[in-house]
């Protein structure tokens, strides 16, 4: 019966969780020691030449570590035995009951808890023995600070120190039904009390065992596990990592507490003990300079003063930026007595705020058992961060041409930005920068702006600009072509000592051409008689931009063999002999030779030049006329009566419509205002000279004109009615009247110049006068009497001579085409003291 009880109960355990979680240790690094969590796994101790490991249970427990075995040291192990004093209890109150049980001491278990060994490091650190716990020990709110959950195996039962009995046997006397509690896994139905009468709660996870006992069946010898408790002093413990954190390098420090009570001995944790040994951090120095901020994967040196014991080593922590939580630890070199430097690579350490501090401590890697160490030093901060990077961005200025980034004279001139550098990470500031080459000396227009006399700044964009002073600087621009240079920057640390593709960045670009554009001063068509083409004249253009430009000229289409043009000046020599025709003339803009630039991209423009043969003509008097030349008519002939016909103008050779093309010449033929005209028509196609009304007796003079599609001539006509015809005044080149002429040309710095006509052997001695035909003087004035001309500007006028007839005889007419030309002017270079120069 109490057998199948047993079973029940037995039967009845279930198992309850608990939650997997990884405790980082949380302390004031300043004022706190160090401590462990609870839940954490310790070893310490050996128990038949095996290290233990332990589950700290409560991590406050009057300044103790309560310590439960990570696994019981002895499973399925019997407590009975009939050598030492088991007591007999037999299930009916009465020994003339056949069903007993033997409740036995805890000699057996003492004996196997006593078997636990501490070396001389770890004795010091015990408050109390390796025990057994009673209920009230670790009972909810028991003497240990246990709950059930800190105490509970998930899976299995174990001894505690204390007997019981079920409530209706404690009724009937003690001694009665007699049973050994064990830490079950889960909760009991059974009413249990202790010696005392006390009851112990239905869901305190306690059972009762019969260890030995005889039923119906026989003899049976019940088993249960030892699991060891203990104390541990707290102060004592300086700090403790996870074993595996013993080959050199860094690990992300952290203490599993997952494994409360799981049966197991995952992730334990070496304990140092507190020693003689100390250690004190003096300073964190980079390339031999106290520091608190380097860039990643960087190498510092910890000043530390410390004392040497057996194979002690110097171990590095790094805390987060409070100093309240461990975020890496690693084992480091040996201890070196005194102070001295301690070599801390940072290589795999993530970026970010740290406060750091060393550990000496002795250094055993056959053993997992604690050692001894110094306290924790105190902390100094040091922050981790990203090397900077440098970025490089084109930034063209506004002014280039459409599809071009940069080009000369537009947004390269001295003082403009061309780029950018931004630093993004900053590393640490300030970064001291340099212009470097990319393969040229290029590099030496360029400089960065805003660095201080360091060539340093922390600002985190910085405009890359043109020297004010740039070798390739031309009337204040780069001159066109490929420039290339580097930006490299170290931190302030004087990091990276070899540059890194993220210290350094380098680039190229093309400063293009700049467009010209060139335009003839005249950009029309240039008309030129064969006549006025025998005086040269040039024909000049101009370009934009003007500076360090030439433009050269050249005959480039047309009738080629008609002129010669001057490459530099755009003088025009006519060569056609008399020819006329069309030739097409070109103006090409480039780099000044001179200046051995190629800033340019050349450009040109072209205009056509027309040299033709002058129009002629002449006016043939009506039949009537008593004169072939003149028309000379009676007061009664019907030729000077209204719509009568005075003659017929006639054009003779000129210039073809078409030059170049048919032989045709279109003549139109007019009358000019002024003089007598108003009484005077012409025809514009058959060039016959009308009246428009009667005539009196007197001369008359007007002026017709012939033209083709190129020129026009103009003929002075007299028409004499009733009177002798005029004498025949002509211009002569001088007063001697050895040459006529009916044109002359002057240039506007001329002087003494004059005009000259008479009538040769005339007997009549009225004087010649002169005047402006149109009246202007814009271009000359002209003495009515001598015929002395004063040049007012450039351009053509045609001058009048007059002489009265004598009696009965008309007034005599002659015409003159005056032209002013610029001409050309003559430099002379002199020295300094007037000394005319090549």
């Amino acid at each position: 019966m109490w057998k199948k009880l047993l079973i029940v109960l037995i039967a009845l355990t279930g198992t309850f969780t608990v939650g997997y979680a990884y405790y980082n240790l949380s302390l004031d690094a300043a004022t706190t020691p160090f401590q462990l969590p609870k839940g954490a796994k310790v070893v310490l101790g050996k128990y038949n030449n095996k290290e233990i490991v332990w589950d700290i249970g409560n991590n406050n427990n009057n300044g103790n570590y309560v310590l439960m075995s990570s696994k019981p040291i002895q499973e399925d192990f019997s407590k009975y035995s009939d050598s030492i004093g088991c007591v007999r209890s037999y299930f009916g109150g009465s020994s003339s009951y056949s069903l007993y049980s033997d409740i036995c001491p805890n000699t057996l278990i003492d004996n196997e808890v006593n078997k636990i060994a501490l070396n001389a490091i770890e004795l010091p650190l015990m408050n109390t023995d390796f025990f057994i716990p009673t209920y009230n020990e670790i009972r909810n709110n028991g003497s240990l600070g246990l709950s059930k959950n800190d105490r509970a195996f998930k899976d299995i039962t174990y001894y505690i120190n204390e007997r019981g009995a079920y409530a209706r046997s404690v009724s009937l006397g003690w001694d009665r039904n007699i049973s050994t509690f064990l830490q079950n896994f889960s909760k009991d139905d059974f009413d249990l009390r202790l010696s005392d009468g006390s009851s112990v709660p239905n869901d305190d996870c306690i059972i009762g065992m019969f260890e030995h006992y005889y039923d119906q069946n026989g003899f049976t010898t019940d088993v249960s596990n030892i699991r060891v408790f203990g104390t541990m002093n707290k102060t004592k413990i300086m700090f403790a990592a996870n074993t595996a954190y013993t080959d050199g390098h860094w690990h992300n420090y952290s203490i599993d507490t997952a494994n409360l009570n799981e049966n197991n001995e995952l992730n334990p944790n070496k304990l140092r003990i507190q020693s003689s040994l100390n250690a004190s951090l003096q300073d964190i120095k980079y390339k031999n300079n106290s520091t608190q901020k380097v860039v990643k994967n960087s190498i510092v040196d910890l000043s530390v003063n410390a004392n040497m014991g057996t194979n002690s080593i110097i171990s590095f922590i790094l805390y987060n930026e409070a100093g309240s939580d461990i975020q890496y630890y690693k084992l480091g070199s040996a201890t070196q007595s005194g102070t001295n430097d301690y070599s801390l690579d940072l290589t795999d350490v993530a970026v970010g705020k740290y406060k750091v501090a060393v550990i000496n401590e002795e250094y055993d890697p056959s053993s997992q058992l604690a050692v001894e160490s110094s306290a924790i030093s105190d902390l100094l901060p040091l922050e981790i961060v990203e090397p900077h990077k440098l970025i490089y961005s084109k930034t063209p200025q506004s002014g280039a041409t459409s599809g071009k980034e940069y080009e000369f004279s537009k947004n390269v001139n001295a003082g403009q930005a061309i780029g950018k550098i931004t630093v993004n990470p900053q590393g640490i500031m300030p970064l001291t920068y340099t212009v470097e080459s990319n393969g040229d000396n290029t590099y030496q227009n360029f400089e960065l702006d805003g660095l201080d006399s360091n060539n340093s700044s922390s600002s985190t964009s910085l405009n890359v600009k043109i020297k004010s002073n740039a070798p390739d600087l031309v009337n204040g621009s780069l001159k066109a072509g490929a420039y290339q240079f580097c930006v490299s920057a170290k931190d302030a640390n004087g990091d990276p000592t070899t540059d890194t593709s993220d210290s350094k960045v380098c680039t190229s670009f093309t400063v293009s051409k700049t467009n010209l554009t060139v335009a003839f001063a005249d950009p029309n068509q240039t008309k030129k008689s064969i006549t006025d083409a025998g005086t040269g004249w040039s024909e000049t253009a101009s370009t934009t931009p003007n500076t360090g430009t030439k433009v050269t000229y050249s005959v480039s289409g047309g009738d080629t063999y008609l002129i010669d043009i001057d490459a530099d000046t755009g003088a025009i020599t006519y060569k056609g002999n008399g020819a006329f025709g069309k030739v097409k003339i070109k103006a090409t803009a480039d780099d000044d030779p001179a200046t051995g630039d190629d800033n340019y991209n050349s450009a040109f423009t072209e205009k056509e030049i027309i040299i033709y043969k002058q129009v002629d003509g002449s006016v043939t008097p009506h039949a009537n006329s008593s004169d072939s030349i003149t028309p000379t008519f009676t007061a009664t002939d019907a030729n000077v009566k209204t719509n009568g016909i005075i003659g017929t103008i006639q054009g003779t050779t000129g210039t073809p419509d078409n030059i170049g093309g048919s032989s045709t010449i279109t003549y139109k033929y007019g009358l000019e205002t002024g003089g007598d005209s108003s009484l005077f028509t012409v025809d514009q196609s058959t060039g016959v000279i009308k009246t428009t009304g009667n005539l009196g007796v007197q001369s008359y003079h007007i002026t017709v004109t012939v033209s083709d599609k190129w020129s026009t001539k103009q003929i002075p006509v007299t028409i004499n009615v009733g009177v002798a015809n005029a004498e025949d005044l002509r211009f002569y080149e001088t007063s001697a009247a050895v040459n006529m002429i009916s044109q002359k040309s002057v240039k506007v710095t001329d002087t003494n110049v004059s005009v000259y006509a008479t009538v040769k052997g005339s007997t009549n001695n009225n004087p010649v006068t002169y005047k402006i035909k149109d009246g202007s003087t814009n271009i000359i004035t002209i003495n009515p009497n001598s015929g002395v001309v004063t040049i007012n500007g450039v351009g053509t006028v045609t001058i009048v001579a007059e002489k009265e007839g004598g009696v009965g005889q008309a007034k005599a007419v002659a015409e003159l085409t005056f032209t002013v030309t610029a001409g050309s002017q003559h430099f002379i270079y002199t020295d300094a003291s007037g000394n005319e120069l090549p």
